[in-house]
């Protein structure tokens, strides 16, 4: 049901479409990043690009469905050394050369989808690279954000919740954030280190205006979390 929402690639193209969903549905194995997490990145993808002129809608419908499509790679890979950004750049580029886009095309989908990452090398440089991954870090706040928070500690056998301290905590971290030993991590922790602070990332002024109600959400939630977590009320 969810590919009746496509806007302008979809009423292009059925038969393209029906091809990267038989693709998506293969690829996106997993809770929190699977084929509903991708429709809710595409559809506020297309309600930021209703707010900017010039927007190549074509390149960023496909970038917004392809742009995940190495993550279930990444997350089940033991060793640590696939980026799912890097090799879903690549993964699309075959799946749309396969459908016949040019190859103009193909490298402007790759750059959004190379550049979308939270904690990527490569920033994005087009506007459309920019709004998705706006809309990325969107779907990783608020009420959904605090789902999926839950989603993913669930996956990697995450507390519920679990007392740090944020000055000290920085010595069990890698770069941007990103955790060492998932089992010293919690959705709390995820909310300091990194989601409150998704609005300073973000590029466009619808995607920074939607961020502001998310983030108040979720840091209620949080509060609210560590009272019932000590006995408060």
């Amino acid at each position: 049901m969810y590919f009746k929402t496509f806007n302008f690639i979809y009423n292009k193209c059925m038969e393209k479409m029906a091809y990267i969903k038989k693709t998506l549905e293969k690829e996106l194995s997993s809770s929190s990043h699977n084929l509903e997490h991708t429709m809710r990145v595409h559809n506020l993808a297309l309600k930021i690009a209703s707010t900017i002129e010039g927007v190549d809608l074509e390149v960023l419908e496909l970038a917004s469905l392809l742009h995940d499509i190495a993550r279930v790679k990444e997350d089940t890979n033991e060793t640590n050394d696939i980026d799912h950004a890097i090799l879903g750049a690549g993964m699309a580029s075959d799946v749309l050369r396969t459908l016949g886009y040019s190859e103009e095309l193909i490298k402007k989908v790759s750059h959004c989808i190379r550049t979308h990452r939270f904690r990527g090398n490569e920033l994005p440089e087009t506007i459309e690279a920019k709004i998705l991954s706006d809309a990325d870090k969107l779907d990783a706040i608020g009420a959904i954000g605090v789902g999926r928070a839950f989603m993913i500690a669930g996956e990697y056998g995450e507390p519920l919740y679990k007392e740090f301290n944020l000055n000290e905590y920085g010595m069990n971290t890698l770069k941007n954030g990103k955790i060492k030993n998932f089992r010293d991590h919690s959705p709390n922790i995820e909310f300091e280190i990194k989601l409150r602070h998704i609005p300073e990332r973000l590029y466009t002024d619808e995607a920074k205006r939607i961020a502001e109600e998310r983030v108040r959400v979720m840091e209620d939630f949080f509060n609210r979390l560590e009272h019932e977590v000590r006995g408060e009320e």
